[in-house]
């Protein structure tokens, strides 16, 4: 069965480099966004990457997650699974609303996006030194614009609807956003938002065993 990865905001591809299922890794890339999008409308032009002939799932990290969530209003996987990510406007922590009601992000200019490795290393509570340097390359390397264009659309999730092939694995330290309470999922212990390549081969292990039986 393919798997269909969606990386988080500003990341590439690489941060899926460590993980090893027993399935066929397809990486969604990222499309130009716009401004006038929401969500729903960006996650159904990335489904236009996948091939529906097929049986396959989603894998979404962080960001990624989200818009696997809104693809399920398109198609139609076996299973959608969120790894450090939310499902629902509900669930995203209160000071990602706060700024939501302000509306300050859409004042920054679009260097500020990525700009600073350091902060993300502390919200990510990124230990190893793999991580440290993915992050940093990805903050030096993303396209400014873009994650700019996909904080504005995750502040303007409007989604509280739930597909019923999702299965979460979350992290138990994850700062950035932490697994609702009473939400039944997967549990990487001591683990932070950076969890899909600094706790890779436990992931891995979850993966395969949420797959199970789906061939």
């Amino acid at each position: 069965m393919k798997v269909y990865c969606l990386t988080g905001l500003g990341a590439d591809t690489s941060v899926f480099e460590l993980l090893q299922i027993n399935h066929q890794k397809v990486c969604v890339e990222w499309v130009p966004s716009y401004p006038w999008e929401n969500m729903t409308s960006y996650a159904k032009r990335l489904c236009d990457q996948i091939d529906t002939s097929k049986p396959f799932a989603l894998l979404g990290v962080s960001f990624g997650g989200m818009l696997a969530v809104e693809m399920n209003k398109h198609i139609r996987p076996e299973r959608t699974i969120l790894v450090t990510s939310l499902a629902r406007r509900s669930e995203l922590p209160l000071w990602i609303r706060v700024i939501a009601k302000t509306k300050l992000n859409r004042l920054l200019p679009s260097f500020l996006f990525g700009a600073n490795p350091r902060w993300l290393i502390l919200i990510f509570g990124i230990k190893s030194e793999r991580g440290k340097q993915m992050v940093t390359k990805i903050a030096k390397t993303s396209d400014r614009i873009l994650t700019k264009l996909s904080i504005d659309k995750v502040l303007n999730w409007d989604n509280e609807w739930l597909p019923d092939n999702l299965v979460r694995i979350v992290a138990t330290k994850d700062r950035l956003l932490p697994n609702p309470v009473d939400t039944e999922a997967y549990k990487i212990e001591e683990a932070g938002h950076f969890a899909i390549v600094e706790n890779s081969e436990e992931i891995s292990v979850h993966v395969d065993k949420i797959l199970s039986g789906l061939n």
